[in-house]
């Protein structure tokens, strides 16, 4: 008779070298730091400053009660962690924990579609840079959910990811869901008009090629998820004008300086905000600035690219905010696509070098690290302002001068 021959079972010793070449992969490793980068974050960032501002505490104190949601379902995905958080403790310091969780993810975003666009090592420095940003870091640790205004990086990724990428199932429903949640982000219909004006060929095939179920199921969700922010716009009409940015009035008089107050406060001088920034200090510095105008420069030669359109686009929709008089909304919002733009300069400084030494190893070596060495130079000021100039400005002091724990 013959023996059937039964696989054997893999040894301990097989299974544990599985386990390590996979804890090796590379996409592993890159979750594992990011893990790792996102915890020391909220661990030290949500600490700073010691003490909470008047805005942080009305902030939590207003979306304690889950019928304070239903009143004002305006950015909602931050609200509703807001609440969950306040049930467990009362301490401000985990509601910007929150925040910097919605910045990591954010960043992360920022990341993908630059790479997408430039290289590994482009979108690196340049999410660098962002992330060590003093006005960005402000932003991402207020107990406040302006961090919100970072998360169009995210649709841009996605879309990217649903155009380039292999994915037919999840990308699209993802896209569904995450951009029907961020629509409750005041200026949000601005944002996505701009978007079907780049996209609207790319979009509708995206979803006429979508399974008939998964359709179904996107559009069912959808209509759920928005049906809290429809139907506060029906008992108060009023929350439909916050939702679109539209100030009490506005005096035509003052719309030019409103206008120029936006790239103004990134180059030369910021309005006060003492909640966030030292003084009238721009948001860059000479290197980020200098990097900035000549990735503009790199731009207006490729006017024709997918990216340039949208950079155009988002500036269109920042100065827009601007002139309705949202100045510190439209900074916002900008920031992630700003460092895109830096992004384009770092990328066409070192093209130019290498086009002068393509085959001299020593050179381009040597190029690669001056600028390095400029980007690091400029995350040191950064961080120094943020962590030793800011937090002890007077003017902080003074606005920070609640306690973390809400009473």
């Amino acid at each position: 008779m013959f023996k059937v021959k039964s696989k054997s079972t893999p040894s301990m010793k097989e299974m544990g070298k599985s386990l390590l070449d996979f804890l090796w992969q590379r996409q592993t490793i890159y979750f594992v730091l990011l893990l790792a980068i996102l915890i020391t974050l909220v661990f030290n960032l949500s600490i700073i400053p010691t003490n909470s501002a008047s805005q942080e505490v009305e902030y939590v104190q207003s979306n304690s009660q889950f019928s304070d949601l239903g009143d004002n379902p305006l950015y909602l995905p931050h609200k509703l962690a807001t609440f969950a958080i306040h049930e467990v403790t009362t301490s401000v310091r985990f509601v910007r924990a929150i925040s910097i969780i919605f910045f990591g993810v954010c960043t992360v975003a920022l990341y993908r579609f630059l790479k997408r666009w430039h290289s590994d090592k482009i979108a690196l420095f340049s999410s660098v840079m962002f992330a060590t940003n003093a006005v960005v870091l402000a932003v991402a640790r207020l107990a406040s959910p302006d961090v919100l205004l970072f998360s169009w990086a995210i649709v841009i990724s996605m879309l990217l990811w649903i155009h380039h990428g292999t994915s037919r199932r999840i990308a699209p429903l993802a896209l569904a869901l995450i951009g029907t949640a961020l629509i409750y982000i005041p200026g949000a219909p601005y944002f996505f008009i701009l978007l079907l004006i780049l996209f609207a060929n790319k979009i509708k095939s995206t979803f006429t090629n979508m399974k008939r179920s998964s359709f179904y199921i996107s559009l069912f969700l959808g209509i759920i998820v928005l049906a809290p922010l429809i139907v506060s716009f029906v008992l108060d009409p009023g929350l439909f004008k916050s939702w679109l940015l539209l100030p009490a009035s506005i005096e035509l008089g003052d719309v030019p300086m409103n206008i120029l107050e936006v790239p103004s406060a990134f180059v030369y001088q910021s309005p006060v905000y003492p909640l966030l920034n030292v003084g009238k200090l721009p948001i860059f510095d000479v290197a980020s600035g200098g990097m900035f105008l000549i990735g503009l420069y790199a731009y207006q030669k490729y006017i024709k690219l997918e990216r340039t359109k949208i950079m155009i686009l988002t500036a269109a929709l920042g100065l827009i905010l601007g002139a309705l008089g949202q100045t510190l909304i439209a900074i916002i919002i900008l920031l992630p696509f700003t460092y895109s733009v830096i992004g384009a300069g770092i990328s066409f400084i070192l093209d130019e070098w290498y086009s002068v030494f393509p085959k001299n190893p020593f050179a381009r070596s040597f190029g690669l690290i001056l600028v390095t060495l400029v980007i690091l130079m400029s995350v040191y000021y950064q961080l120094t302002r943020f962590l030793v100039v800011w937090v002890n400005a007077p003017e902080t002091r003074e606005t920070y001068n609640q306690s973390r724990i809400i009473q």
